[in-house]
């Protein structure tokens, strides 16, 4: 097998990896109605099931990274893929909310591995001048697991709400064992053979030079693309056409999936790999996004509507692989897994706060409000990202 078609295969192992978290979550969400009725649930004990996860997620980011760092990238993504295959295994089996709920959870843990490992992968088994590109594109396996998740509620109208869970079950475990047989070793050897020290090892990650603020940096962009998820169609429909939102909404996942692309070959094509830059320019777009999403709320215009939504899902929705390559320029390759675990645990605090914050923001001062928020966090974070360091 030639080295193209090796990375190739290595690629797509890593995107298959990402698509795993969004996968298992939402083959149990999906099939949410038909597990309420068999099971007796409420509404909210059904819209829990996505809080435990997400908790675990962000519980298991920071650990996760160092668990990558000692055991090594491919062993990491075959635990994690693991550990999302047993707890879909328990959800397909549960007969109530505490095992749904922590087979959720679980998955919740494999998923807060993978997000390091991967991210660890294409540090270290890809050439640096693709790299921020194929930091940004791996994230493109998010709404592909999602859209499988949603899949294998099909297989439930036939067999049982059980049998999309355990589809996904059966894919996970298959993923499992294709990383331990597909991917390589890591080229810097990790820590096995050498005393695991976790207080000393945190506290060399915590204290790498920048990288606090590069994090916040990455929870305020990841807030504030949740605030759009959340506020997004409120805001549309408070001042434009019906149709508007369709377009509105729409035209924000369009611009999502462009700017994950545009910004990584960016960065690596345009600025010399150097991620910070990419993202100085992300945010200043971002502000202008804005400003468009203001002059949609005052005017009502459908065209500033898809204006606005293209161009905040074209930046703030599509940060996140260029956050994880500005740590990646950080950490050391030691350090790599935990430090990149610790930038997914502040970017999940960012996506529990951020929200909260405009939510109520919105609340007082409507769509004007809002989107002044929302510049003011780009602001605050392209300030944020002019103290953050560079290895050399």
């Amino acid at each position: 097998m030639g080295q193209a078609r090796r990375d190739g295969v290595r690629f797509g192992l890593i995107l298959s990896a990402h698509a795993l978290g969004a996968m298992s979550l939402l083959s149990v969400l999906t099939a949410g109605p038909r597990i309420a009725a068999d099971l007796g649930l409420t509404a909210v004990q059904v819209g829990a099931l996505a809080s435990f996860y997400s908790a675990a997620l962000a519980a298991a980011s920071l650990p996760g990274g160092l668990v990558s760092d000692r055991l090594g990238t491919r062993r990491a993504l075959a635990l994690a893929a693991a550990l999302v295959a047993t707890g879909l295994a328990i959800a397909a089996s549960a007969r109530g909310f505490a095992p749904l709920g922590g087979g959720v959870a679980l998955c919740g843990l494999g998923y807060g591995v993978i997000n390091p490992a991967a991210g660890r992968a294409v540090t270290l088994w890809f050439t640096p001048a693709w790299r921020t590109t194929l930091m940004s594109l791996k994230q493109t396996g998010v709404p592909g697991g999602a859209a499988i998740g949603s899949a294998t509620a099909a297989l439930g109208a036939a067999w049982g709400w059980q049998a999309g869970i355990w589809a996904a079950a059966l894919v996970a475990a298959c993923l499992s064992a294709l990383f331990v047989a597909f991917l390589p070793r890591d080229r810097v050897a990790p820590g096995r053979g050498v005393p695991f020290r976790p207080v000393a090892t945190l506290r060399a990650v915590l204290g790498l030079p920048g990288l606090g603020r590069a994090n916040l940096a990455a929870g305020l962009t990841n807030g504030g693309q949740f605030a759009l998820w959340a506020f997004l169609p409120d805001l549309i429909q408070r001042g434009a056409a019906g149709y508007a939102l369709a377009l509105g909404l729409g035209a924000l996942h369009l611009g999502t999936f462009a700017g994950r692309v545009f910004w990584g070959v960016a960065a690596d094509r345009l600025f010399g790999g150097d991620a910070r830059a990419a993202l100085r320019w992300l945010l200043v777009v971002a502000v202008a996004g804005a400003g468009t999403l203001w002059g949609a709320g005052a005017l009502g215009m459908p065209g500033l509507v898809a204006g606005a939504g293209f161009l905040l899902g074209f930046t703030i929705c599509a940060a996140i692989g260029l956050h994880v390559a500005v740590t990646a320029g950080i950490a050391p390759a030691d350090r790599l897994g935990g430090a990149i675990g610790y930038t997914m645990l502040v970017t999940n605090l960012g996506g529990v706060l951020v929200p909260l914050a405009l939510g109520a923001v919105l609340a007082r001062f409507g769509v004007a409000g809002f989107a002044l928020g929302l510049a003011a966090a780009a602001l605050l974070a392209l300030g944020l990202l002019a103290g953050s360091g560079r290895r050399a």
